[in-house]
């Protein structure tokens, strides 16, 4: 599993985002900065969006939404390419608030009580995967949503997830309806990873 550092990078290059200019010389990653808001962190319960309020829930993730290169600070489109952070097997897909969650478990040091997933958010998913499917660290496996279809006040981003979930939970019942449940699950920030 690559560290989060390198998946920013990851995200950057898939998309070209990392293409070089005359400011970035020979590193075009230098240039690229991945600002973070307080309510797009891990564990935040303010809001980053709208009204800048209190979230119903402590936040499960890290939301990839901004950008800066050269000094100017951009979001990524809607229709970012969302690379796999480790490879694993994808368990489920599943609807969320804005788009599709993909659930992929990557741990191969499963216990008998537990085993550890990765959760995207708000993607639409690559057509060619299937519930099963092998993926590789790094392939493309969804685009960010585009949350103007659904009039929403939140920006294209990417929510990620890292998630200590029960074995015997089935891989159908991998959804938000129990990622949110802080009871039954422990998460994990996926800055440090």
């Amino acid at each position: 599993m690559m560290s989060f550092p390198a998946y920013l990078d990851r995200i950057a290059r898939v998309n070209g985002l990392d293409l070089p200019d005359e400011k970035s010389g020979n590193d075009p990653l230098a240039a690229i900065q991945w600002p973070f808001y307080p309510g797009m962190l891990q564990d935040s319960p303010e809001k980053w969006w709208a009204d800048f309020g209190l979230r119903h829930a402590r936040h499960e993730g890290i939301d990839i939404c901004f950008y800066r290169k050269k000094g100017r600070i951009s979001t990524l489109a809607p229709g970012t390419r969302v690379p796999a952070m480790a490879s694993g097997t994808l368990l489920n897909i599943s609807q969320d608030l804005l788009g599709h969650t993909l659930v992929v478990s990557f741990d191969t040091r499963e216990k008998e009580d537990a085993r550890v997933i990765l959760v995207y958010s708000h993607t639409v998913p690559d057509p060619a995967l299937s519930i099963g499917q092998k993926v590789r660290e790094g392939q493309v496996i969804a685009r960010t949503f585009d949350t103007r279809i659904k009039r929403s006040k939140l920006l294209s981003h990417l929510h990620l997830s890292c998630i200590i979930i029960p074995a015997k939970v089935p891989d159908k019942s991998l959804d938000w309806s129990l990622f949110a449940d802080r009871r039954r699950v422990t998460h994990i920030n996926p800055v440090f990873l």
